[in-house]
């Protein structure tokens, strides 16, 4: 027979809940408690971990960019064409804001360099929002008792704790 009741409810963000199971020769009682905002705010760290690697892979795109303008890489060639492609889709609302300096082929690109500025704090205000919304003390622990009756009648009684 396997018993599953609910004995205590914490908070809104806690549940505890108890688990018997008895049969000839063998109880067990399984106490598991929940921290649902742990739970939650787990989810919301890899969403966050997400918008970082995004980032990241912007940054180093308008870095590349940045570097090939500066060195006056040639356009044309296929590595140049495709990060300017990719990354000129996130310096266009940028472009024109100051005037770009340039000494023969070579250009400083200031602009991509103010892009790279507002995504990152862009991405930051984004993330801390997150953070404050989301931040909240949190455990979640397992106890396990088992009880068994050998048939010899012993009895013995095994105790397990872990969290998570």
């Amino acid at each position: 027979m396997i018993e599953n009741q609910r004995t205590n409810e914490l908070a809104v963000d806690r549940r505890e809940e108890t688990v018997v199971t008895q049969q000839p020769g063998y109880a067990a009682t399984e106490r598991v408690t929940r921290d649902v905002a742990a739970e939650r705010r787990l989810r919301l760290f890899q969403i966050v971990r997400i918008m970082w690697t995004i980032l990241g892979l912007l940054e180093i795109l308008m870095g590349l960019r940045f570097v090939l303008k500066l060195i006056a890489a040639n356009p044309a060639s296929g590595f140049g064409s495709l990060i300017y492609g990719i990354s000129g889709v996130f310096v266009a609302p940028f472009v024109g804001l100051i005037t770009t300096p340039a000494s023969g082929n070579a250009i400083l690109d200031v602009t991509t360099l103010i892009a790279m500025a507002v995504y990152a704090l862009f991405f930051w205000l984004l993330v801390r929002g997150i953070a404050i919304v989301a931040d909240r003390p949190s455990a979640r622990s397992v106890s396990r008792s088992v009880h068994e009756l050998s048939a010899d009648g012993s009895n013995s009684t095994t105790r397990t704790t872990y969290k998570s």
